[in-house]
């Protein structure tokens, strides 16, 4: 891996509001149940309450 790939890896660690919010609703409806849902959540990352997402 180049260091310029490693650069812009690095950058794209942090994901905003409206991209967990997005990841959420995806994960989501494609869970089984709610205890899918958070099991899925947790393991992405995810589970905590971004703010509300920019309107598009």
């Amino acid at each position: 891996m180049s260091e310029s790939e490693r650069t812009d890896l690095d950058v794209d660690d942090e994901l905003d509001a409206g991209q967990v919010w997005r990841a959420q609703r995806v994960v989501a409806a494609q869970s089984l149940d709610a205890e899918d849902c958070r099991m899925l959540l947790s393991m992405l990352g995810i589970a905590g309450n971004p703010d509300a997402p920019e309107a598009d």
